[in-house]
């Protein structure tokens, strides 16, 4: 549909004959067959070993979800996709007179309890430190660090029924 859109916005500008040679290559574009081929003969089909490779190598499935979260004048905002798994993204905080972060994470899901690696830039010094949230439908928590180590990094408890999350909920939002 969108070729169709340009090739009537663009004929607009210019000479027939050209409109004739972009039509000529669109057509012969949507012509091409894939690597795929069937032979029908008699009552049997058959078909080419690389269609059936690509039915069964399937990609997983992946999930893009977002979230945000305001208190007062503060904002954090979280973009993740789900792979299994397998969880990577981007999260941001946006603290109100205070110094903002943001960076990426990856990370696992397992039983809704997400447990990432954050690395992030704050005043213009990289840094990692584990973060960890629960999902609860369309409502991402922050967990609370049980402690912090000798580093100040924050320390999660293990077993996840034991950890604290934060009353104050990231929403889901549409993605970008």
């Amino acid at each position: 549909m969108d070729i169709v859109i340009f090739a009537a916005t663009y004929c607009k500008h210019m000479k027939p004959f050209s409109f004739l040679l972009l039509a000529g290559a669109m057509l012969a574009v949507s012509c091409q067959q894939s690597g795929t081929t069937t032979d029908h003969t008699g009552d049997s089909t058959v078909i080419s070993a690389d269609t059936a490779a690509a039915a069964t190598t399937s990609q997983p499935a992946i999930d893009l979800r977002c979230f945000t979260q305001t208190v007062g004048k503060d904002e954090a905002s979280l973009f993740m996709k789900v792979n299994n798994d397998s969880v990577t993204g981007r999260l941001e905080y946006h603290r109100y007179e205070k110094d903002s972060n943001e960076g990426d994470f990856e990370g696992t899901i397992q039983n809704n309890i997400l447990r990432l690696q954050y690395h992030f830039m704050s005043e213009g010094v990289t840094s990692t430190r584990a973060v960890v949230f629960k999902l609860a439908g369309d409502s991402l928590y922050e967990g609370l660090p049980a402690s912090f180590n000798n580093q100040g990094e924050p320390v999660f408890e293990e077993d996840a029924a034991r950890i604290k999350f934060d009353t104050t909920p990231f929403v889901k939002v549409p993605c970008p």
